[in-house]
């Protein structure tokens, strides 16, 4: 073989392996591109038009809730303000991207936890089973429901949190104390009990007490509109029987909202006693809504020693 043939075939040889490598480059591009493609959501539907959801955990009571001009309200099992950090994870649900999709005729869907589903979210008239996780990408296997659902297909969405699916209600009331309208007109606290005649007038504590100033009283009752609870929880202790409380507010409408002070755990709750719910506070955070806070002390300046 002489010279120029030798390298013309060395030439076909780089050729040939540049189109090899180009074309798996191209391949690795298509394949990275269809990785971070956007894929389609779960359902159609908008999340923030979404009216009505109903939660259907076996061996639980139905929790069904309705947003209306004052925010998501809880319908059932009892009525209470709902959380909106919660009740956006659950809208959420409906445009998930979605990560795949098997036949539901090819599959068992009892493996799956389908059949029947671990739980079942409607979000208006849109049914969704939750099923269980898949085990490699630890997504979440989930499929719309209902007889009238002509989609066979279970879809894998990332996992989301699975507290609103236990079946505890209270995973979702509002960590709020009161509506964020409210007006308090009479507050009955260990010790205490402040009153407001009117909207705008004046406290009155009994017994009066020097710790009482205008002040410390209205950043009393400012702590039930702003303080916040850590958690919401099941009742800890059994009511009361007879209606006995350790605290209570008494709003403008006359709806008076009664509580035990339970301490457990290195924590505070105040557990209602007309539903069952307990809000959890840290211990600071208990003593703005139940104390009167002391007047801070006027700073005294010491003369300096004499020479």
């Amino acid at each position: 073989m002489n010279l120029s043939t030798l390298n013309l075939s060395l030439l076909v040889v780089a050729a040939s392996l540049f189109a090899v490598l180009a074309i798996d480059d191209n391949r690795e591009q298509a394949r990275i591109a269809k990785a971070i493609e956007r894929q389609p959501p779960l359902t159609a539907l908008d999340p923030n038009a979404v009216r009505r959801i109903r939660l259907n955990n076996p061996g639980s009571a139905d929790i069904e809730l309705e947003k209306t001009g004052s925010g998501w309200q809880m319908l059932a099992p009892v009525r209470i303000a709902a959380d909106l950090v919660q009740i956006a994870d659950l809208v959420g649900l409906a445009a998930r991207e979605t990560h795949g999709s098997l036949d539901a005729d090819a599959v068992r869907l009892t493996d799956l936890g389908l059949d029947p589903p671990r739980s079942t979210i409607t979000l208006d008239d849109t049914a969704i089973a939750i099923g269980e996780i898949e085990p490699l990408k630890r997504s979440r296997y989930v499929r719309l429901a209902g007889d009238s659902t002509p989609d066979r297909r279970v879809r894998l969405v990332d996992d989301f949190p699975a507290e609103p699916f236990d079946g505890d209600f209270t995973d979702l009331v509002n960590k709020a104390l009161l509506p964020f309208d409210a007006v308090i007109t009479r507050l009955e606290l260990p010790g205490v009990e402040l009153t407001r005649d009117r909207a705008g007038g004046e406290w009155r504590a009994r017994p009066a007490s020097i710790g009482a100033t205008p002040d410390a009283i209205e950043r009393l009752v400012d702590a039930w509109h702003e303080v916040r609870a850590a958690a919401t929880l099941p009742p800890l202790i059994e009511a009361r029987q007879g209606g006995g409380a350790d605290a209570a507010v008494v709003l403008g409408d006359g709806q008076r909202i009664a509580y035990r002070i339970v301490d457990k755990a290195g924590a505070r709750f105040l557990q209602r006693l007309d539903v069952p719910v307990s809000y959890q506070f840290a211990p600071v955070d208990a003593d703005r809504l139940l104390k009167l806070a002391a007047a801070a002390s006027p700073e005294v300046s010491t003369p300096a020693s004499a020479p």
